[in-house]
């Protein structure tokens, strides 16, 4: 059996939430090209839910979380999922993929503040110098190395929804850190079922109109949103706050924009350059530092 204080049984679950989320601007894209921000996110929670009941079910006999958890849960889901995707998606709408990556490049900075006054993480030194250190290559990266650009940058409505979703991103972090007796499979099947329950209530009510006649690429794009951005990432997160902490869970948010310029090489053949290079290299040394300190394990 792997050994609990192993590098791979520590780190895996937040890696692989990089992987599945460094890309998701792209399908992200593609799907609200053909509907509105609360289709998507109705779909992509259902989707979710779909997943994750008869697994939850099969694993662990429940579907809801255990009564001291259930409130945290439910406040999970409507900050980290309704409210945090609702202003990803309309930020995605307003304003630039790369604004939003350099908005979002705070999340962990914010993440660790937070967690240092509402759970007691220790702020050490250490810590604070790989936070600082990833961030500055993030906005190194996503300037191409020319700091300048930040002079130029502007705050619009959609810089606003970005930084909002990067502070609820947060909040829904820490909230992760109090579940106590519940799995991360349960407490994320509550998490989506609360907000697509809300979701559902006011397309309902509004009367708002869906988009029935998508392309294969946008319902594709919607799937790989809902299966993989949160039925698996948001599991996969919470238990990566399980194993290493609130902060350094967030840390490891930092390298989303490494991954998104990765994919826009691949899938779109743009050209990488030097600064790039050293930027990923600086972001990545940064995240090692913070998740050298060793955590107790629950």
């Amino acid at each position: 059996m792997e050994q609990k204080d192993s590098a791979s049984y520590r780190y895996l679950p937040m890696i692989l939430v990089l992987l599945i989320w460094g890309v998701m601007n792209v399908p992200t894209k593609f799907a609200l090209a053909e509907m509105s921000p609360m289709q998507l996110l109705l779909m992509r929670t259902s989707l979710a839910v779909l997943l994750l009941a008869p697994a939850a079910w099969i694993r662990e006999k429940k579907l809801l979380p255990d009564r001291s958890d259930l409130l945290t849960a439910v406040i999970m889901g409507l900050t980290g999922v309704l409210g945090n995707n609702l202003c990803f998606f309309y930020a995605v709408k307003n304003t630039t993929l790369t604004n939003i990556a350099i908005i979002f490049a705070t999340s962990p900075l914010i993440t660790t503040v937070l967690a240092a006054i509402f759970l007691g993480e220790r702020l050490t030194l250490r810590r604070v110098t790989g936070i600082l250190l990833a961030l500055c290559g993030a906005v190194s990266l996503l300037c191409g190395g020319n700091l300048t650009v930040l002079r130029h940058l502007t705050l619009n409505k959609g810089d606003l929804f970005e930084l909002t979703a990067a502070f609820l991103c947060s909040v829904m972090t820490i909230l992760g850190r109090r579940i106590r007796k519940t799995s991360p499979l349960v407490v994320t099947l509550c998490n989506m079922f609360s907000s697509m329950a809300l979701i559902l209530a006011y397309l309902l009510i509004s009367g708002s109109a869906l988009n029935t006649h998508l392309s294969l690429k946008a319902a594709a794009s919607a799937v790989y949103c809902g299966f993989l951005g949160s039925g698996c990432a948001y599991v996969l997160q919470q238990t990566s706050i399980k194993r290493i902490g609130a902060g350094a869970t967030g840390a490891f948010l930092n390298a989303s924009p490494v991954l998104s310029i990765l994919s826009a090489v691949f899938f779109m053949g743009e050209r990488i350059s030097l600064i790039q290079v050293c930027s990923a290299a600086v972001i990545f040394a940064g995240i090692l530092i913070n998740a050298g300190e060793k955590r107790p394990i629950r």
